[in-house]
C-alpha cells in the first residue's frame, strides 16, 4: 500500500496522508461538538426558508418533485450524495500534487481553512436539512426510496445531522472546478464547471441542502485564497524590511 501511494504522490506523500488523515479524524470527531439543539436547527432551517422566500427563489421543494418518480435516478443520486464527495475530492488532490505541484500547498492550504470555517458554522448555526421538513414539501430520498436510515444505526455516527448550513458538498466541488480552470491545460477544463452544477442539482432534489447553503460552501471556500494572499505579502514585505 505504502508503494502504491509512493508511485502516485511521491516521496512526500506519506506527509501528505498523515495531514489529510488528520484533519479526516479531527472533522469526525468535531462533529459530536458541532452537533447543536434540535430545536434551534429547526428553527434556523425554517428562517432560512423564510429568507429564501423573501429573494423569491424557494423553489427546491418544486425542483425535487419533478424527479421524485424517477426511482432509479433519484437511487443514483443519492448514493452519489453518500459516496462520491470525499473520493472525489481525493482523487483531484492526488492530480494536483502530481501534475501542479506548485499549486498543492495553495490549494491544499485553504481547502483545511475552509473545512474548519465550516465546522465553526456547524457550531454556531446548527440547521436542519431540508428533508426534515416534510411539512414545506419535502421528501427524504434516502429513506424513503434508497432505505437508508441517517437517524439510527451506523450512518447516524458518520453524519451530523444539523450540519446543512454551508454546503461542503457544494463548495468542496466549487473549489474542485475553480482549480482544475486556473490550472489546467487541456482544452476542455471548462466542462468541469457542469461538476458543481450537478453537485448543487444532487443535493437539491435529494434534499439535503438549499440554495442558500450551496452559495454560502462557494463563498466559504474562496475566503481563504484572499486572505492567504495577503498573508503572504505581508511576511514578505516583513522580510524585505528586515534585509534592509
Amino acid at each position: 500500500m505504502v508503494q502504491l501511494y509512493k508511485k502516485y504522490i511521491g516521496k512526500n506523500g506519506a506527509k501528505e496522508l498523515a495531514i489529510f488523515f488528520s484533519f479526516i479524524i479531527f472533522y469526525k470527531i468535531s462533529r459530536y461538538i458541532a452537533i447543536g439543539d434540535a430545536n434551534t436547527a429547526f428553527e434556523n432551517a425554517r428562517k432560512l426558508i423564510d429568507l429564501e422566500k423573501s429573494f423569491g427563489i424557494f423553489t427546491e421543494p418544486l425542483i425535487q418533485g419533478l424527479f421524485l418518480t424517477r426511482i432509479n435516478l433519484i437511487k443514483f443520486l443519492n448514493t452519489f450524495y453518500m459516496y462520491v464527495h470525499i473520493p472525489a475530492t481525493v482523487v483531484f488532490f492526488v492530480w494536483l500534487y502530481r501534475k501542479y505541484n506548485s499549486k498543492y500547498n495553495w490549494v491544499r492550504n485553504g481547502f483545511l481553512i475552509a473545512n474548519s470555517i465550516a465546522l465553526l458554522f456547524f457550531i454556531a448555526y446548527p440547521c436542519a436539512p431540508p428533508r426534515m421538513l416534510p411539512e414545506h414539501g419535502f421528501s427524504d430520498t434516502l429513506l424513503q426510496i434508497s432505505k437508508v436510515n441517517l437517524y439510527d444505526g451506523f450512518f447516524s455516527n458518520l453524519f451530523n445531522q444539523y450540519a446543512a448550513v454551508p454546503s461542503m458538498h457544494f463548495g468542496n466541488a466549487f473549489l474542485i472546478a475553480i482549480a482544475i480552470i486556473l490550472y489546467a491545460d487541456t482544452s476542455f477544463k471548462w466542462l468541469f464547471l457542469l461538476y458543481p452544477l450537478f453537485v448543487l442539482l444532487v443535493i437539491v432534489i435529494t434534499a439535503n441542502h438549499f440554495y442558500l447553503d450551496a452559495i454560502l460552501g462557494g463563498l466559504v471556500v474562496s475566503l481563504p485564497y484572499p486572505i492567504i494572499r495577503l498573508k503572504n505579502l505581508l511576511m514578505s514585505k516583513i522580510r524585505l524590511n528586515n534585509a534592509l
